[in-house]
């Protein structure tokens, strides 16, 4: 449950900042000064792997929770699968992120 809240309030704040970068007076305001445009691309950018690799260990679980559900047996296999998923997804990310082609 833990994760579930630190994957909720980082996602608001990256979209909070990614609102910043994009209408930085309204943001601004509402912040009280202290997300101006600068700082909201820093915290957006900073930001962006933490926030996918929440998400990515959010949805793994949910996804071996799912499967356990719709009749796949628990054990080391499905675990290994999972991670496995989670892995290829992570080498993605990091592909497109960093990776110019």
């Amino acid at each position: 449950r833990i994760l579930i809240w630190l994957t909720f309030v980082l996602l608001v704040f990256y979209v909070v900042c990614g609102f910043g970068i994009i209408n930085s007076s309204s943001v601004s305001t509402l912040t009280g000064g202290v997300l101006n445009r600068d700082r909201s691309a820093y915290f957006h950018t900073t930001l962006t792997a933490p926030v996918l690799i929440l998400l990515l260990i959010h949805m793994m679980i949910g996804l071996r929770f799912n499967l356990i559900r719709w009749g796949i047996r628990k054990g080391r296999l499905l675990d290994a699968f999972v991670v496995g998923f989670g892995v290829f997804f992570m080498a993605l990310f990091i592909i497109l992120q960093y990776v110019r082609i």
